[in-house]
Order: structure tokens, then C-alpha cells, then sequence
């Protein structure tokens, strides 16, 4: 558990704070190194076998097997505390997912599928439908045709009595879209890792009571004679029963993968962690300690550095547990590097990031002056309250040292 890394002396995470981190790291990984310790009756050693298998993961505790018991002797008293029960039972605690609290298949429902594209780990994707059928900002030349191939036929009947043209007029449908990031690797994972995915559309559609429901889902695979042939696509439409009904879980389980590896590699390691370092590395080489923008700024950074070189030696880094855990595999980080090519600063505000999904309009009647078109968006919500609370503070605090723009420009 030795975690030998290099940033500056003042970057570094205090006692207790390293602790806590190594604890939760050690915590988060058990389940890489547990089926170690399995027995060997077991039917397969780095997987689950079972829904129930995962569900024991939250019914009860898991007892620490005895050769992984003398590890955690060997790590420092705070984080065993962290770990494991005060009164001396080797056991560790994962908290029951509120999703499955009440209802144990609450999470194979269409309902709870559209739900988190709004309220989930990854809410910051979906976006209002702007043409039907969804096209493609892949190059043609070298991708060949990537148009959807979701037809009116799919979804027509599905619309509360509205054609298509009219839903999209009306802000109605909806798409969660990893087409085009991940279709250019596709070939690549494959056919060169144990990894077998898709690349994936979802359509939704915005009910009168103010939720989503999946309309269809689209499964694309590179052409098998070459990408200049566009893509090969299938369309699955809801179904409850049968062999359509587990076809559907299954379409379903594809895009979540997708979601979870995209909000993994991108959400939050790019779009989080790693676009904000250079910020925090210009702060401290061009602005003084006793800058009011670097007072401002400091706190705000403060474990950014660390928790990122941590994530370059044991998370991000070659056969890491990224690697090992999201369907992109060894081509992680190739895939998150080209996604940042698309990144601009401006658009990482939060109503510009809504306007730009088209998931909110301007309107000055409204709270902080967007009007969401999905008022059960939890994310956007909160977030936006958040935003205001930050946008004043700041803008407060800054206009106190700099009156005009002018005295910004002049400030060397």
C-alpha cells in the first residue's frame, strides 16, 4: 500500500487526510484482489456469477479472509478504523444502494434506466433531440455513413399521440449519445482486448407526467471490411417478456456500460480532475500568495494535485485499475485524450453547458434565468443553485479589487 509519489511539499494531503484516502482506495480496490482468496470450488474467480452474488454485497458483511487479514496488519491504525468494525470484527461495510433498498430489481425497470440519465452518476450527457434520425459529426471519408438507423417505425406509436416532427418541436425526445466517441475505437477494443461492446444511441421520450421513457436503442459495430463502410447498426425496442423482454436488459446493460466507462473516463477524470490542473499549476507559478485571486483560487485547488498524481500511479496508468474495470480498457486514455480535443473552457459553465445540451432555455422569468425543459432534473436543479451561490461570491469578491475590466487587463 506504499503510494510513492512527487508533488510539491505545500500540495501534499495532511496526516489524516492520507489516511482517509488510502483507506477508501483500499476499500475501493478489495474487490480487484478478494477472488484471490476465493475457494477454488468457485465457478469463476474474477467476476460475479450471480445478480444475488452483488446483492451480498450490501444484504450483510464480507468476512476478511485470513491471508488478506495479515495485510491489513500491516497497515497504518487509522485507516484499519476506516476499514473495519471498532469491536474487532473483521468485516467490510458497503452501503446499500438507495435503488435497490426498497426493491431489489427496481434497477432493471425502464422507469429506473431514463431516471439516472437525469438523477445518476452521469447526468451531464443527455441531450434535447434536434433532428430525426440522429446524425453523426464523424468525417464520412474515413467513417463512411454513421446515421442512426432508428426509424419512424421504432418509435411513432410511442409518443403520446404526437408525430415525430411535433415531439421535437415540443422539446420532447431525448438522446444519450456515445456514438461518436466511441465507435473510432471500437475496432481497436474489440479486437485487441477481452472487451466486447457497442457503440450506442438511446432515444427517450418526456411523458406529460415529466419523466423519461426509452423509446429505442441503437447498437453500432464498425464495418467488418473496413470503417470507410460506415457502420453496422441494430435497433431493440422495449419488451417486457421472453426473449425480447431479456434482449432489451441486455441492450439496456450495453449503454449503461457505456455511461459508467464514458462518466469514469471523461465526467470525471477528464472533465474534472485533469483539466484543472493546469490551472492550478499557472496559479502558483505566476501569482503571489498574496494575490486576492490567488486567495481566492487556493482553497478551491487544494488536494487537486495530489489526488491526481495518486490517480497517475495506481488508477490511469498502464494495467491500472481503470484499465482493468472500464470497457475502453488499454485504449483508456488514447480515448479520453481525443475526447479533450473538444473540450472549450467557456462551455464548462453550467447554464452554458444546459443551454448547449438544449436541456434549458434563457428566460428571465425564471430562477438564475434558464427555464429546464425536464423540471425532475435534480442535477440541474441543485446545480444551478450551487452556480449562483458561487457566480455571486465571486463576482462580489472581485469586483471589491478590480472596478473595471481595464484594472483586470493592466494587472500584470
Amino acid at each position: 500500500m506504499k503510494k510513492k509519489i512527487y508533488v510539491p511539499g505545500d500540495e501534499q494531503f495532511g496526516r489524516l487526510k492520507m489516511s482517509a484516502f488510502l483507506a477508501y482506495s483500499f476499500k475501493s480496490e478489495i474487490h480487484h484482489f478478494f477472488h484471490k482468496f476465493q475457494p477454488h470450488h468457485e465457478s469463476t474467480t474474477d467476476e460475479f456469477d450471480t445478480f444475488q452474488d452483488v446483492v451480498k454485497l450490501y444484504e450483510g458483511r464480507i468476512k476478511v479472509p485470513e491471508a488478506l487479514d495479515n495485510i491489513l496488519k500491516e497497515i497504518p491504525s487509522e485507516m484499519v478504523r476506516e476499514l473495519v468494525r471498532t469491536n474487532g470484527e473483521a468485516y467490510f461495510k458497503f452501503p446499500m444502494p438507495k435503488v435497490i433498498k426498497e426493491d431489489k430489481s427496481a434497477w432493471t425497470t425502464d422507469e429506473e434506466f431514463a431516471r439516472e440519465m437525469l438523477a445518476g452518476t452521469n447526468p451531464v450527457i443527455i441531450c434535447c433531440l434536434q433532428e430525426f434520425p440522429p446524425a453523426s459529426k464523424l468525417d464520412p471519408k474515413v467513417y463512411g455513413n454513421q446515421t442512426s438507423s432508428i426509424t419512424r417505425e421504432h418509435i411513432g406509436n410511442n409518443l403520446e399521440g404526437l408525430s415525430i416532427d411535433e415531439a421535437i418541436k415540443n422539446n420532447r425526445l431525448f438522446i444519450l449519445d456515445y456514438h461518436d466517441a466511441l465507435m473510432p475505437y471500437l475496432r481497436k477494443i474489440n479486437n485487441k482486448t477481452s472487451t466486447k461492446t457497442y457503440a450506442t444511441r438511446t432515444l427517450l421520450f418526456l411523458k406529460k407526467d415529466g419523466t423519461l421513457k426509452p423509446l429505442a436503442i441503437e447498437l453500432s459495430l464498425p464495418h467488418p471490411e473496413g470503417d470507410q463502410f460506415g457502420a453496422i447498426n441494430k435497433v431493440y425496442t422495449p419488451a417486457e417478456n421472453g426473449v425480447e423482454g431479456s434482449i432489451w436488459q441486455l441492450a439496456k446493460a450495453y449503454v449503461s456500460i457505456n455511461d459508467y466507462g464514458y462518466h469514469q473516463l471523461i465526467s470525471h477524470w477528464l472533465n474534472t480532475h485533469a483539466v484543472i490542473e493546469p490551472f492550478v499549476i499557472a496559479m502558483n507559478r505566476q501569482l503571489s500568495v498574496l494575490h486576492p485571486i490567488y486567495k481566492l483560487l487556493h482553497p478551491h485547488f487544494r488536494d487537486t494535485m495530489c489526488i491526481n498524481a495518486f490517480a497517475r500511479k495506481t488508477l490511469i496508468n498502464a494495467g491500472g485499475i481503470l484499465e482493468e474495470i472500464v470497457f475502453s480498457a488499454r485504449f483508456s486514455m488514447e480515448l479520453s485524450s481525443m475526447v479533450y480535443k473538444n473540450w472549450v473552457f467557456p462551455e464548462q459553465a453550467l447554464p452554458a453547458d444546459l443551454i448547449k445540451r438544449g436541456m434549458a432555455v434563457e428566460d428571465s422569468n425564471s430562477p438564475h434565468g434558464l427555464r429546464l425543459l425536464i423540471e425532475d432534473y435534480p442535477y440541474a436543479v441543485d446545480g444551478l443553485e450551487i452556480w449562483s451561490a458561487i457566480e455571486t461570491w465571486v463576482g462580489d469578491y472581485c469586483n471589491f479589487y478590480y472596478k473595471t475590466d481595464e484594472m483586470v487587463q493592466k494587472d500584470s
